[in-house]
């Protein structure tokens, strides 16, 4: 699967400042927040240019605490909640095989299940705090959000550019 130079993967978001010497608090999206520093500065939008460059300190429970260069107190800290942090796509390593995969390069993929076919697009992954969901959109109707788990995932063919699922009962209607 190719991806274009210029999409940008979010790997976290700044959530609250951390004391009063200017530390945030990182809820971290991926499997390694020590790569948040290897990756260099950091875009703080997907389409903006502007940059912070973030030095990991350690984990405090679900959050990762951070120094933010020129940041040095509360004030300047706090300004920040909500700044969600990106990077270029291609800066990641590419995944090492089929069933890998980052959840962005689901976006755009076609969703079937055995019965009906094609049943949407995925157009978004969220998490509201439970678990991943998929946002899938229908040929008509409403989008809708599908629990990213095993039990209603039951394969994502990445060179086929197709997941295929098995919806619960009611959760459409």
């Amino acid at each position: 699967m190719t991806h274009p130079s210029a999409k940008r993967i979010c790997l976290g978001e700044i959530s609250t400042a951390h004391g009063v010497r200017g530390l945030v608090r990182i809820r971290v999206y991926g499997d390694d927040p020590q790569a948040f520093s290897a990756y260099g500065p950091l875009f703080i939008s997907e389409t903006s240019d502007k940059t912070i460059t973030i030095k990991m300190k350690n984990a405090a429970n679900k959050f990762w605490i951070a120094e933010v260069e020129g940041v040095a107190d509360r004030n300047a800290a706090e300004a920040l909640r909500g700044t969600k942090l990106w990077i270029e796509r291609d800066k990641l390593p590419e995944p090492e095989s089929d069933d890998e995969f980052y959840y962005e390069d689901l976006i755009g993929m076609t969703v079937q299940t055995d019965g009906e076919g094609m049943i949407g697009t995925v157009v978004a992954v969220e998490n509201f705090g439970a678990s991943d969901l998929l946002e899938i959109k229908p040929p008509s109707g409403s989008t809708f959000y599908l629990p990213f788990v095993d039990e209603y995932i039951l394969e994502v063919n990445m060179p086929e550019n197709v997941i295929k699922v098995d919806i619960p009962l009611g959760l459409r209607d």
